[in-house]
Protein backbone atom coordinates (compact mmCIF):
# COMPACT_ATOMS: atom_id res chain seq x y z
CA UNK A 1 0.00 0.00 0.00
CA UNK A 2 1.66 3.71 -0.79
CA UNK A 3 2.75 5.19 2.01
CA UNK A 4 0.20 8.07 2.03
CA UNK A 5 -2.99 5.64 1.95
CA UNK A 6 -1.51 3.84 4.76
CA UNK A 7 -0.74 6.81 6.68
CA UNK A 8 -4.19 8.13 5.91
CA UNK A 9 -6.16 5.16 6.58
CA UNK A 10 -4.41 4.54 9.84
CA UNK A 11 -5.31 8.33 11.10
CA UNK A 12 -9.49 7.46 9.51
CA UNK A 13 -8.89 4.27 12.19
CA UNK A 14 -7.51 6.12 14.86
CA UNK A 15 -9.87 9.38 14.66
CA UNK A 16 -13.08 6.94 14.74
CA UNK A 17 -11.61 4.92 17.81
CA UNK A 18 -11.00 7.72 19.96
CA UNK A 19 -14.28 9.26 19.01
CA UNK A 20 -16.03 5.83 19.91
CA UNK A 21 -13.58 5.60 23.02
CA UNK A 22 -14.89 9.59 23.54
CA UNK A 23 -18.86 8.84 23.18
CA UNK A 24 -18.22 5.66 25.53
CA UNK A 25 -17.14 7.65 28.31
CA UNK A 26 -19.46 10.13 27.98
CA UNK A 27 -22.43 7.57 28.13
CA UNK A 28 -20.38 5.86 30.99
CA UNK A 29 -20.29 9.61 33.06
CA UNK A 30 -23.99 10.03 32.10
CA UNK A 31 -24.64 6.05 33.80
CA UNK A 32 -22.79 6.93 36.78
CA UNK A 33 -24.56 9.82 37.26
CA UNK A 34 -27.79 8.00 36.99
CA UNK A 35 -27.00 5.05 39.31
CA UNK A 36 -25.73 7.98 42.07
CA UNK A 37 -29.28 9.39 41.61
CA UNK A 38 -30.58 6.05 41.66
CA UNK A 39 -28.87 5.15 45.34
CA UNK A 40 -30.50 8.33 46.66
CA UNK A 41 -33.44 7.35 45.07
CA UNK A 42 -33.69 3.33 45.95
CA UNK A 43 -36.11 3.07 48.02
CA UNK A 44 -38.58 4.69 45.41
CA UNK A 45 -37.37 2.74 42.40
CA UNK A 46 -35.06 -0.13 43.16
CA UNK A 47 -35.24 -1.91 39.57
CA UNK A 48 -34.26 0.73 37.17
CA UNK A 49 -31.18 1.22 39.60
CA UNK A 50 -30.52 -2.51 39.40
CA UNK A 51 -30.96 -1.96 35.04
CA UNK A 52 -28.62 1.02 35.11
CA UNK A 53 -25.91 -1.13 37.18
CA UNK A 54 -26.41 -3.80 34.15
CA UNK A 55 -25.74 -0.99 31.60
CA UNK A 56 -22.87 0.08 33.38
CA UNK A 57 -20.96 -3.45 33.81
CA UNK A 58 -21.65 -3.78 29.88
CA UNK A 59 -19.91 0.07 28.64
CA UNK A 60 -16.86 -0.97 30.86
CA UNK A 61 -16.87 -4.11 29.13
CA UNK A 62 -16.77 -2.38 25.66
CA UNK A 63 -14.58 0.53 26.72
CA UNK A 64 -11.43 -1.85 27.47
CA UNK A 65 -12.80 -3.67 24.23
CA UNK A 66 -12.05 -0.68 22.53
CA UNK A 67 -8.95 0.52 24.51
CA UNK A 68 -7.47 -2.90 23.64
CA UNK A 69 -8.49 -2.35 19.58
CA UNK A 70 -6.70 0.71 19.74
CA UNK A 71 -3.50 -0.30 21.58
CA UNK A 72 -3.05 -3.39 18.54
CA UNK A 73 -3.71 -0.64 15.86
CA UNK A 74 -1.32 2.13 17.54
CA UNK A 75 1.52 -1.33 17.38
CA UNK A 76 0.25 -2.20 13.91
CA UNK A 77 0.73 1.48 12.63
CA UNK A 78 4.60 1.73 14.24
CA UNK A 79 5.82 -1.56 12.61
CA UNK A 80 4.26 -0.62 8.79
CA UNK A 81 6.35 2.84 9.58
CA UNK A 82 9.28 0.68 10.48
CA UNK A 83 9.08 -1.53 7.32
CA UNK A 84 8.84 1.98 4.94
CA UNK A 85 11.82 3.39 6.60
CA UNK A 86 13.73 0.18 6.25
CA UNK A 87 12.45 -0.17 2.69
CA UNK A 88 14.36 3.24 1.58
CA UNK A 89 17.70 3.96 0.88
CA UNK A 90 20.43 4.12 3.65
CA UNK A 91 22.51 7.32 3.12
CA UNK A 92 26.07 7.06 2.99
CA UNK A 93 28.79 7.89 5.92
CA UNK A 94 29.36 11.72 6.05
CA UNK A 95 25.98 12.35 4.23
CA UNK A 96 22.60 13.95 5.19
CA UNK A 97 19.27 11.37 5.12
CA UNK A 98 16.84 13.29 2.70
CA UNK A 99 14.82 14.04 5.28
CA UNK A 100 17.30 15.90 7.64
CA UNK A 101 17.69 18.20 4.94
CA UNK A 102 16.95 21.88 5.52
CA UNK A 103 15.66 24.09 2.98
CA UNK A 104 15.14 28.25 3.19
CA UNK A 105 13.10 29.95 0.95
CA UNK A 106 13.40 34.02 1.76
CA UNK A 107 13.78 36.79 -0.79
CA UNK A 108 13.69 41.10 -0.49
CA UNK A 109 12.57 43.25 -2.79
CA UNK A 110 12.43 47.19 -2.88
CA UNK A 111 9.78 49.13 -4.46
CA UNK A 112 10.82 52.51 -5.41
CA UNK A 113 9.60 55.95 -7.09
CA UNK A 114 12.94 58.21 -9.33
CA UNK A 115 12.67 61.66 -10.17
CA UNK A 116 15.34 63.07 -11.83
CA UNK A 117 15.95 65.83 -14.33
CA UNK A 118 15.34 65.78 -18.11
CA UNK A 119 19.35 64.80 -18.63
CA UNK A 120 19.10 61.86 -16.07
CA UNK A 121 17.77 58.17 -15.92
CA UNK A 122 14.17 58.80 -14.79
CA UNK A 123 13.26 61.89 -16.82
CA UNK A 124 9.28 60.85 -16.69
CA UNK A 125 8.97 60.09 -12.56
CA UNK A 126 9.11 55.99 -12.51
CA UNK A 127 7.48 53.92 -10.05
CA UNK A 128 8.98 50.38 -10.30
CA UNK A 129 10.19 47.52 -8.84
CA UNK A 130 13.62 48.39 -8.37
CA UNK A 131 15.18 44.92 -6.71
CA UNK A 132 13.30 41.78 -6.19
CA UNK A 133 15.29 38.67 -5.46
CA UNK A 134 13.92 35.14 -4.92
CA UNK A 135 16.81 33.13 -2.57
CA UNK A 136 16.55 29.28 -1.87
CA UNK A 137 19.08 27.79 0.99
CA UNK A 138 20.14 23.92 0.91
CA UNK A 139 21.79 22.14 3.17
CA UNK A 140 22.50 18.93 1.11
CA UNK A 141 25.61 17.06 3.16
CA UNK A 142 27.87 17.42 6.28
CA UNK A 143 29.18 21.35 5.73
CA UNK A 144 28.14 21.26 1.91
CA UNK A 145 25.33 23.82 1.08
CA UNK A 146 23.48 25.55 -1.82
CA UNK A 147 22.80 28.70 -2.47
CA UNK A 148 21.04 30.07 -5.46
CA UNK A 149 19.25 33.62 -6.61
CA UNK A 150 16.65 34.52 -8.69
CA UNK A 151 16.66 38.50 -9.37
CA UNK A 152 13.24 39.00 -10.65
CA UNK A 153 13.84 42.37 -11.04
CA UNK A 154 17.26 44.41 -11.03
CA UNK A 155 17.99 47.71 -10.73
CA UNK A 156 20.82 48.20 -13.30
CA UNK A 157 18.83 45.98 -15.86
CA UNK A 158 18.24 47.41 -19.12
CA UNK A 159 15.67 44.58 -19.51
CA UNK A 160 12.21 43.65 -17.93
CA UNK A 161 13.63 39.44 -18.04
CA UNK A 162 14.73 37.35 -14.87
CA UNK A 163 17.81 37.17 -14.84
CA UNK A 164 20.43 34.79 -12.95
CA UNK A 165 22.08 35.78 -9.50
CA UNK A 166 24.12 33.77 -7.39
CA UNK A 167 24.06 29.75 -7.96
CA UNK A 168 26.89 28.04 -6.19
CA UNK A 169 27.71 25.51 -3.91
CA UNK A 170 29.62 25.99 -0.25
CA UNK A 171 31.72 23.68 0.82
CA UNK A 172 32.65 24.91 4.60
CA UNK A 173 35.50 24.34 6.51
CA UNK A 174 37.68 22.36 4.31
CA UNK A 175 41.02 23.18 6.25
CA UNK A 176 38.69 21.61 9.43
CA UNK A 177 37.75 18.68 8.12
CA UNK A 178 41.46 17.80 6.91
CA UNK A 179 42.79 18.74 10.33
CA UNK A 180 43.90 21.71 10.19
CA UNK A 181 42.60 25.15 11.55
CA UNK A 182 38.79 25.69 11.12
CA UNK A 183 37.29 28.10 9.11
CA UNK A 184 41.41 28.68 7.29
CA UNK A 185 39.86 27.11 4.10
CA UNK A 186 36.52 27.55 2.79
CA UNK A 187 35.71 26.59 -1.01
CA UNK A 188 32.63 27.95 -2.95
CA UNK A 189 32.09 26.96 -6.27
CA UNK A 190 29.49 28.38 -9.12
CA UNK A 191 27.75 31.70 -9.82
CA UNK A 192 28.77 34.30 -6.97
CA UNK A 193 29.91 37.76 -6.23
CA UNK A 194 32.83 39.30 -7.15
CA UNK A 195 34.72 39.43 -3.77
CA UNK A 196 35.97 43.24 -4.37
CA UNK A 197 35.67 45.81 -1.60
CA UNK A 198 33.30 46.51 0.79
CA UNK A 199 30.60 48.05 -1.20
CA UNK A 200 29.03 44.79 -2.91
CA UNK A 201 28.49 43.45 0.35
CA UNK A 202 25.80 46.45 1.54
CA UNK A 203 24.21 46.54 -2.26
CA UNK A 204 20.64 45.34 -1.35
CA UNK A 205 17.72 47.43 -0.29
CA UNK A 206 17.55 46.30 3.26
CA UNK A 207 21.43 46.63 4.11
CA UNK A 208 21.63 49.92 1.59
CA UNK A 209 20.93 52.55 3.77
CA UNK A 210 20.63 55.05 1.22
CA UNK A 211 18.95 54.24 -2.38
CA UNK A 212 21.82 55.37 -4.85
CA UNK A 213 25.13 53.78 -4.56
CA UNK A 214 28.83 55.58 -4.44
CA UNK A 215 30.41 56.47 -8.09
CA UNK A 216 32.69 53.79 -7.92
CA UNK A 217 29.93 51.47 -7.07
CA UNK A 218 32.54 48.10 -7.91
CA UNK A 219 30.24 45.07 -7.88
CA UNK A 220 29.43 42.16 -10.25
CA UNK A 221 28.53 38.51 -10.18
CA UNK A 222 30.11 35.69 -12.03
CA UNK A 223 31.05 32.00 -12.70
CA UNK A 224 34.33 30.41 -11.00
CA UNK A 225 35.41 29.16 -7.71
CA UNK A 226 36.59 31.37 -4.50
CA UNK A 227 38.70 29.94 -1.72
CA UNK A 228 37.70 31.97 1.59
CA UNK A 229 38.84 31.94 5.53
CA UNK A 230 39.07 33.78 8.62
CA UNK A 231 42.53 32.95 10.73
CA UNK A 232 42.08 35.37 13.79
CA UNK A 233 41.04 38.77 13.00
CA UNK A 234 42.39 38.18 9.93
CA UNK A 235 40.23 37.27 6.84
CA UNK A 236 40.78 36.78 3.39
CA UNK A 237 38.73 35.64 -0.44
CA UNK A 238 40.14 34.92 -3.64
CA UNK A 239 38.75 34.53 -6.68
CA UNK A 240 38.86 32.76 -10.09
CA UNK A 241 36.39 33.95 -12.72
CA UNK A 242 35.47 34.19 -16.17
CA UNK A 243 35.66 38.40 -16.67
CA UNK A 244 33.36 38.79 -18.69
CA UNK A 245 29.49 39.26 -18.93
CA UNK A 246 28.58 36.28 -21.12
CA UNK A 247 26.70 33.55 -18.92
CA UNK A 248 26.90 30.46 -20.97
CA UNK A 249 30.42 30.42 -22.90
CA UNK A 250 34.00 32.24 -22.20
CA UNK A 251 35.72 33.23 -25.27
CA UNK A 252 38.58 33.97 -23.52
CA UNK A 253 41.07 31.76 -21.66
CA UNK A 254 42.65 34.07 -19.35
CA UNK A 255 40.78 34.60 -16.17
CA UNK A 256 39.52 37.34 -13.83
CA UNK A 257 41.50 37.00 -10.51
CA UNK A 258 40.41 38.83 -7.47
CA UNK A 259 41.95 38.97 -3.81
CA UNK A 260 40.83 40.82 -0.70
CA UNK A 261 42.29 40.74 2.57
CA UNK A 262 40.65 42.34 5.55
CA UNK A 263 41.63 42.82 8.91
CA UNK A 264 39.75 43.61 12.23
CA UNK A 265 42.19 46.24 13.85
CA UNK A 266 39.79 46.91 17.08
CA UNK A 267 36.14 44.95 17.29
CA UNK A 268 34.97 48.05 16.08
CA UNK A 269 37.42 48.81 13.21
CA UNK A 270 37.38 46.93 10.32
CA UNK A 271 40.06 47.91 7.35
CA UNK A 272 40.86 45.72 4.12
CA UNK A 273 42.51 45.76 0.64
CA UNK A 274 41.13 44.52 -2.55
CA UNK A 275 42.80 43.96 -5.91
CA UNK A 276 41.68 42.71 -9.35
CA UNK A 277 42.37 41.87 -12.91
CA UNK A 278 39.51 41.14 -14.95
CA UNK A 279 42.02 39.07 -17.43
CA UNK A 280 41.44 39.76 -21.15
CA UNK A 281 38.34 40.08 -22.69
CA UNK A 282 37.60 39.44 -26.89
CA UNK A 283 36.55 42.63 -27.91
CA UNK A 284 33.87 41.35 -29.92
CA UNK A 285 32.62 38.71 -28.48
CA UNK A 286 32.81 39.69 -24.88
CA UNK A 287 32.67 44.20 -25.17
CA UNK A 288 31.86 44.47 -21.94
CA UNK A 289 33.06 42.85 -18.38
CA UNK A 290 31.07 41.53 -15.72
CA UNK A 291 32.24 43.66 -12.79
CA UNK A 292 30.38 47.45 -12.64
CA UNK A 293 32.61 50.65 -12.07
CA UNK A 294 30.80 54.13 -12.25
CA UNK A 295 27.70 52.70 -12.43
CA UNK A 296 27.94 50.88 -15.45
CA UNK A 297 30.05 48.32 -16.84
CA UNK A 298 34.17 48.22 -18.50
CA UNK A 299 33.19 48.13 -22.24
CA UNK A 300 35.79 47.98 -24.95
CA UNK A 301 36.74 52.01 -26.49
CA UNK A 302 39.09 50.44 -29.10
CA UNK A 303 38.85 50.99 -32.98
CA UNK A 304 37.50 47.24 -34.88
CA UNK A 305 41.10 46.18 -35.12
CA UNK A 306 41.76 45.54 -31.32
CA UNK A 307 41.34 42.28 -30.29
CA UNK A 308 41.26 42.31 -26.27
CA UNK A 309 40.83 44.75 -23.63
CA UNK A 310 41.15 44.76 -20.03
CA UNK A 311 40.78 46.67 -16.27
CA UNK A 312 42.91 46.56 -13.24
CA UNK A 313 41.73 47.62 -9.88
CA UNK A 314 43.07 47.99 -6.58
CA UNK A 315 40.85 49.72 -3.16
CA UNK A 316 41.28 49.50 0.79
CA UNK A 317 38.23 50.23 2.49
CA UNK A 318 38.21 51.00 6.19
CA UNK A 319 34.85 50.95 8.41
CA UNK A 320 34.40 52.14 12.15
CA UNK A 321 31.03 51.38 13.86
CA UNK A 322 29.53 52.06 17.19
CA UNK A 323 26.60 51.12 18.43
CA UNK A 324 23.92 53.53 16.79
CA UNK A 325 26.12 54.19 13.42
CA UNK A 326 29.52 53.23 11.32
CA UNK A 327 31.79 55.64 9.03
CA UNK A 328 32.99 54.36 6.34
CA UNK A 329 35.77 55.29 4.20
CA UNK A 330 37.25 53.62 0.39
CA UNK A 331 39.28 54.55 -1.80
CA UNK A 332 40.81 53.23 -5.26
CA UNK A 333 42.29 53.26 -8.82
CA UNK A 334 41.78 51.26 -11.95
CA UNK A 335 42.88 51.54 -15.34
CA UNK A 336 41.75 50.22 -18.52
CA UNK A 337 43.96 49.36 -21.18
CA UNK A 338 43.54 47.51 -24.84
CA UNK A 339 45.78 46.13 -27.77
CA UNK A 340 44.19 48.85 -30.26
CA UNK A 341 46.53 49.40 -33.02
CA UNK A 342 45.55 52.95 -34.32
CA UNK A 343 45.84 54.08 -30.78
CA UNK A 344 46.32 54.38 -27.52
CA UNK A 345 43.06 54.15 -25.29
CA UNK A 346 44.68 53.73 -22.03
CA UNK A 347 42.60 55.24 -19.32
CA UNK A 348 43.08 55.77 -15.61
CA UNK A 349 40.86 56.00 -12.38
CA UNK A 350 41.02 57.61 -9.09
CA UNK A 351 37.85 57.19 -6.78
CA UNK A 352 37.56 58.38 -3.09
CA UNK A 353 33.82 57.10 -1.26
CA UNK A 354 32.92 58.38 2.19
CA UNK A 355 29.65 57.68 4.04
CA UNK A 356 28.11 57.98 7.09
CA UNK A 357 25.13 56.61 9.28
CA UNK A 358 23.54 57.82 12.56
CA UNK A 359 20.43 56.30 14.09
CA UNK A 360 18.41 59.89 15.40
CA UNK A 361 15.70 57.58 17.15
CA UNK A 362 13.56 54.52 18.19
CA UNK A 363 13.87 53.41 14.64
CA UNK A 364 14.73 56.63 12.60
CA UNK A 365 18.29 57.05 11.06
CA UNK A 366 20.17 59.74 9.21
CA UNK A 367 22.73 58.70 6.23
CA UNK A 368 25.24 60.73 4.03
CA UNK A 369 27.57 59.83 1.33
CA UNK A 370 30.26 61.68 -0.73
CA UNK A 371 32.30 60.42 -3.66
CA UNK A 372 34.12 61.47 -6.31
CA UNK A 373 35.39 59.59 -9.54
CA UNK A 374 38.40 61.31 -11.97
CA UNK A 375 40.18 60.30 -15.04
CA UNK A 376 42.33 62.29 -17.02
CA UNK A 377 42.11 60.31 -20.16
CA UNK A 378 37.82 60.66 -20.13
CA UNK A 379 35.84 57.13 -20.25
CA UNK A 380 31.78 57.07 -21.20
CA UNK A 381 30.84 57.45 -17.21
CA UNK A 382 27.08 57.56 -17.04
CA UNK A 383 26.80 58.05 -13.36
CA UNK A 384 22.92 58.55 -12.81
CA UNK A 385 22.66 60.77 -16.33
CA UNK A 386 21.21 59.32 -19.30
CA UNK A 387 22.69 56.18 -19.99
CA UNK A 388 22.30 56.59 -23.81
CA UNK A 389 23.84 59.40 -23.95
CA UNK A 390 26.69 59.09 -21.62
CA UNK A 391 27.47 55.57 -22.28
CA UNK A 392 26.75 54.05 -25.45
CA UNK A 393 28.12 57.26 -27.29
CA UNK A 394 31.39 58.71 -28.20
CA UNK A 395 30.57 61.44 -25.10
CA UNK A 396 33.34 60.83 -22.46
CA UNK A 397 33.36 62.17 -19.04
CA UNK A 398 36.68 63.29 -17.45
CA UNK A 399 35.42 64.09 -14.02
CA UNK A 400 31.97 63.29 -11.30
CA UNK A 401 31.51 64.45 -8.10
CA UNK A 402 27.84 62.89 -5.94
CA UNK A 403 26.16 64.24 -2.41
CA UNK A 404 23.86 61.40 -1.27
CA UNK A 405 21.86 62.50 1.63
CA UNK A 406 18.68 60.88 3.07
CA UNK A 407 17.19 58.70 5.99
CA UNK A 408 14.50 56.36 6.99
CA UNK A 409 12.27 54.32 9.18
CA UNK A 410 13.18 50.68 10.41
CA UNK A 411 10.37 48.80 11.75
CA UNK A 412 12.10 45.87 11.72
CA UNK A 413 15.45 44.02 10.43
CA UNK A 414 12.44 43.07 7.23
CA UNK A 415 11.42 46.34 6.60
CA UNK A 416 12.52 49.93 6.10
CA UNK A 417 11.35 52.84 4.37
CA UNK A 418 14.13 55.54 3.52
CA UNK A 419 14.73 58.65 1.63
CA UNK A 420 17.29 60.05 -1.31
CA UNK A 421 18.15 62.83 -2.75
CA UNK A 422 21.30 62.89 -4.99
CA UNK A 423 22.67 65.70 -6.41
CA UNK A 424 25.98 64.97 -9.18
CA UNK A 425 27.83 67.39 -11.39
CA UNK A 426 30.74 65.81 -14.08
CA UNK A 427 32.61 67.33 -16.64
CA UNK A 428 32.90 66.02 -20.09
CA UNK A 429 36.49 66.16 -22.12
CA UNK A 430 34.71 68.97 -24.23
CA UNK A 431 35.19 70.85 -21.46
CA UNK A 432 31.22 71.19 -20.99
CA UNK A 433 29.75 70.10 -17.35
CA UNK A 434 26.74 68.18 -16.61
CA UNK A 435 23.93 68.35 -13.48
CA UNK A 436 22.03 65.74 -12.92
CA UNK A 437 19.63 65.65 -9.63
CA UNK A 438 17.74 62.09 -8.56
CA UNK A 439 15.00 62.19 -5.80
CA UNK A 440 14.45 58.42 -4.76
CA UNK A 441 11.86 56.94 -2.16
CA UNK A 442 11.84 53.06 -1.64
CA UNK A 443 10.26 50.52 0.97
CA UNK A 444 12.44 47.89 1.11
CA UNK A 445 11.04 44.26 2.21
CA UNK A 446 12.59 40.83 3.07
CA UNK A 447 10.96 37.66 4.01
Amino acid sequence: MPKRLTRLWVLIMSTALLSLRSSLCRLLVVSSCLLGFGAAAASAAEAPLQELQSQNRDLRVQLEAQQKQLDELRTQMNRLAGIQESAGSTPAAGSSARSDRKLILSGEVGLAFFASGSDGRYPKQEFRVDDANIRLEAAVANNTFFFGELQLSKHEAADEAFHLGEFYVDFENVSGLLGGPDRLVNVRFGRFDIPFGEEYLLRDPLANPLITHSLSDVWGTDEGVELYGEFGRTSYAFAIQNGSTKTMHDYNADKALTLRVGYDVLPQLHVSASVMRTGELASALEPTSEVWFGNVVFRNISSSRSTTHQANLAEVDATYRWKTGHLWLGGGKARYTDNDPLADNTTKFTYFQAEAVQSIGRGFYAAARFSTLRTGQGYPIAGIGNLVKYFLTSLQTKELQRLSVGGGYRFNSSLVIKTDYTSESATLTTGKSRDNHLFSFETAIGF
